[in-house]
């Protein structure tokens, strides 16, 4: 710790510092400067050395031991001599090695073969090693598609044989037989496998060597014919034809289809083994042929090109509905043309593709408009229409100019009786029509639900012999014309009758309450239908007392425009019958002494709204106006519908 006076001195010193009064310490400081010479030398001193002491330096650490680098460098000078030593002793002396690369195969055969003829492929195999060779076993792998030639069908895989042991310098060789089935010009590849041992040791080695074989000609040529070009659901046929190119017999041969989108199969000559696409056509003989013939149709877009896949082989042994050996592969191109002859059908003037719209009783003009679309002229043109449908009635057809034969429902339009249709040049155009009524058919015991009329339309002629195209053409155009139901609203008045009791005056009187039920039925001929509502409104003198039958109807009146509105909702088919939808009402009158002498309305015209579900169409029926004159009661007189007074 500082002593008592030097806190004194520091303090003093702080004061000094601080203080303003302070002296400057630089007045009392006085710098002294004294005058002092040096010699400088202007030279290094005329190259006089200096004596200095030797140097002596000192041995006590001084290391004997190598360096890291010189015993690396000692190490791999030794590994190389010993190296060296041992290929020397082994190269001299190590009998007991064997290399694989001492063991040559060799496969001697044609390079190109005939698809299912016979081969012979000659396979040696020479041991240059030192040693022998012990317990060999060759292995020969063959491509898919390849048969035994002692066991024709039977399926050849892999061929073994025990080759026994082979001496150093000995060889042996080994003939192997197969029928190699594939496409022209397919690359085939076999490939030779040995597998051996050596004396002393009971490690397994093996060596392998491939060859490759062309397949230069198919044991089955396949050719497919068609139509080049084909209009958009034109049916048309493929003509498939199978020919063996085997000196044998070729057994249970199938053909396998692969059809482009848009194809529809209609048949074939042969039926085809399964579905529409895979056709047993059997054991073929040489020479043997076989033409399958297929018909469909095709549709897609104007200038789409469509592939067809054919491919013939030997049937599986485990899958009868599939190739197990591919001979041979074809693909049919076919290119979609717009219609040669367009045709479109028109309803009531409604050119569109969608279903028309119909009544029962309301007749319909049909008209067919027809179009050469083709740069050449179409001869012997014939439309014809064929009529169906469950509200067709052969005896409401009328057609024009055309024939109806009324036996096949087909009306018929030729050269006969349109002689335009003699010869159509390039872009011509015309029309036929004819008229039909929709009929109501059925009865209450059978009745008729979802009623149609269908019109399916062709046209056939004679084009210019052109290559790959039909001769023949022909087009065809469909349109359906859904019937809508037809739904009915009718309502009556009672008093002493209905599931409502009532009161007042018969005939009412002036200024006094009579009450009356309105009973309303709803009626639908055919489709179902749904959102029904029927409503009315009240005059300003008939009063809306509430009270309704049966409860669980949905009615609801509007005192505001005094409309009384029946939620009825869904009304199933055909319910003309005990099975209607029925709702009851009351209502009370009390006429003014203006009305005595009069019949006034109770209640205004009533409307009922719906939508068919079939044909989509709103749906509506009206109901006249109800007056005081309840003539469908039983206890109605002349006259109980004047009010008096």
């Amino acid at each position: 710790m500082p002593s008592p006076g030097d806190k004194s001195y520091i303090e003093e010193l702080k004061k000094s510092l601080y203080s303003r009064n302070a002296p400057d310490v630089r007045t009392k400081r006085k710098l002294r400067f004294q005058e002092q010479s040096s010699a400088v030398k202007t030279d290094w001193g005329g190259g006089e050395e200096e004596s200095k002491p030797p140097v002596v330096l000192t041995t006590a650490y001084e290391d004997h031991s190598m360096s890291f680098f010189t015993k690396l460098l000692i190490a791999s000078i030794l590994f190389c001599i010993v190296a060296v030593g041992i290929g020397a002793y082994l190269f001299y002396n190590g009998a007991n090695l064997i290399s694989a690369n001492n063991i040559e195969i060799s496969i001697a055969g044609p390079v190109s073969i005939s698809g299912g003829e016979p081969v012979s492929f000659d396979v040696s195999a020479v041991n240059k090693n030192t040693i022998g060779l012990e317990l060999v076993d060759m292995s020969v792998d063959f491509p898919a598609g390849t048969t035994d030639p002692d066991k024709p069908g039977v399926i050849l895989q892999n061929y073994r044989k025990l080759l026994g042991n082979i001496p150093s310098d000995g060889s042996v060789r080994q003939t192997v037989r197969a029928v190699i089935f594939g496409e022209e010009n397919i690359q085939k590849q076999i490939t030779v496998t040995l597998t051996y041992s050596v004396k002393g040791s009971s490690a397994v080695f093996t060596k392998k060597q491939t060859y490759d074989v062309l397949i230069k000609s198919s044991p089955i040529s396949l050719t497919a014919s068609s139509f080049k070009e084909i209009a958009s659901g034109q049916p048309f046929n493929i003509k498939v034809e199978i020919k063996s190119n085997s000196q044998q017999t070729l057994p249970n041969v199938i053909m396998k289809a692969d059809y482009p989108f848009g194809y529809v199969f209609i048949s074939s000559d042969l039926p085809p083994l399964s579905g529409s696409s895979v056709w047993k056509v059997g054991d073929l003989p040489p020479g043997g042929r076989r033409i399958i013939t297929l018909s469909g149709k095709l549709s897609g877009e104007n200038t789409d090109l469509r592939a067809f896949h054919f491919t013939v082989g030997a049937q599986s042994p485990t899958d009868p509905k599939n190739i197990g050996t591919q001979y041979m592969a074809v693909e049919q191109d076919i290119t979609i043309q717009k219609p040669f002859i367009s045709l479109n059908i028109s309803i009531d003037n409604d050119q569109t593709a969608a279903d028309h719209v119909g009544k029962f009783g309301q007749s319909e003009r049909i008209e067919v408009n027809w179009f050469n679309n083709l740069p050449v002229a179409v001869s012997n043109m014939a439309i014809s229409v064929a009529l169906s449908g469950s509200a067709y009635d052969k005896t409401a057809v009328r057609p024009d100019q055309g024939y109806f034969d009324s036996a096949a429902n087909l009306i018929t339009w030729n050269q006969q009786t349109n002689p335009e249709l003699g010869a159509a040049a390039a872009g011509d155009s015309g029309k036929v029509s004819f008229t039909v009524t929709p009929r109501d058919t059925g009865t209450a015991a059978s009745p008729i639900i979802n009623p149609t009329l269908v019109f399916n339309a062709s046209v056939s002629g004679n084009r210019a012999q052109e290559a790959d195209v039909p001769e023949t053409i022909s087009s065809a155009a469909a349109r359906t014309t859904r019937i809508s139901s037809s739904v009915s609203l009718s309502g009556r008045l009672v008093r002493t009758v209905g599931p409502i009791t009532n009161s007042g005056p018969v005939p009412p009187k002036a200024e006094q309450a009579t009450t009356y039920t309105v009973i309303w039925d709803v009626d639908n001929a055919s489709n179902a239908v749904g959102g029904a509502v029927a409503s009315v409104s009240l005059p300003p003198y008939v009063k809306w007392l509430g009270v309704t039958s049966p409860p669980g109807e949905d009615v609801t009146y509007d005192q505001n425009s005094g409309t009384v509105s029946w939620n009825v909702g869904s009304v199933g088919t055909h319910t003309v019958s005990s099975s209607r939808r029925e709702m009851s009402f009351q209502i009370s009158f009390m006429p003014n002494i203006n009305q005595v002498n009069q019949a006034p309305f109770l209640v205004n015209k009533a409307v009922l709204n719906a939508t068919d579900n079939f044909t989509g169409a709103e749906l509506m029926s009206e109901q006249d106006p109800l007056s005081t004159r309840f003539s469908t009661d039983p206890a109605y007189r002349e006259g109980d519908e004047v009010v008096g007074q």
